[in-house]
């Protein structure tokens, strides 16, 4: 079943989007950020992985947005397993919102590849 989260982002801390149920995976298909401030702030965003919470994949890393812009990420997927994690982390003094869209589907959980 297709699901769309969205949230007005805390500034200056870890947001966490969504996290996957247990017995679930996630198909993450769209990723969309928005700039609501006046102007220029950096966002971050990573996918954190259930078994190690170190394990933190960078998406986004200190992308500036201007005042008013967005970044979309779309086109691509990303397979998120139980227990996983979307974190986004806005700068300080931002105004910013976050929309992420995947497939949530009922499936065993798969084993975890070297260094993942």
């Amino acid at each position: 079943m297709k699901h769309s989260v969205g949230k007005q982002l805390t500034a200056g801390v870890a947001n966490t989007l969504f996290t996957v149920p247990n017995g679930y995976k996630a198909e993450v298909s769209l990723l969309f950020i928005s700039n609501h401030t006046g102007n220029n702030k950096l966002i971050s965003a990573y996918w954190q992985h259930a078994h190690d919470p170190l394990h933190q994949i960078r998406i986004v890393d200190g992308y500036l947005l201007a005042s008013t812009e967005f970044i979309k990420f779309d086109g691509s997927t990303i397979i998120m397993q139980s227990g996983d994690s979307m974190v986004l982390t806005p700068e300080v003094g931002s105004a910013m919102s976050a929309i992420c869209t995947f497939d949530l589907r009922k499936e065993p959980q798969t084993v975890a590849f070297d260094g993942e």
